[in-house]
């Protein structure tokens, strides 16, 4: 495989705004997702930073699984421990 140049900042900050509304939207609509060419390990930390982010934005948990063959989200049922549930989070 070929090494992959890394993300420079701003792209990273794009990346990380735009994922986090496609992963927001898809878990929101299915509840979970599973991308299967997230191999590089730098990216895989940069979906970990979405996961993250969107748990935040929808005030619920984000449950991130990494492989070697891909990668798993699932949204969490429960908000997270001293949050309400966000006003767009179905009950």
């Amino acid at each position: 495989m070929a090494e992959r140049t890394p993300l420079t900042p701003d792209e990273a900050i794009r990346f990380q705004r735009g994922m986090s509304e496609w992963l927001a939207k898809e878990l929101m609509e299915k509840g979970s997702v599973r991308l299967s060419a997230v191999e590089d390990p730098a990216l895989q930390r940069h979906f970990q930073e979405v996961a993250h982010r969107v748990g935040e934005m929808l005030r619920r948990p984000v449950i991130s699984m990494a492989s070697s063959r891909g990668m798993s989200f699932e949204l969490g049922a429960e908000p997270l421990p001293g949050q309400e549930r966000s006003s767009i989070t179905p009950r």
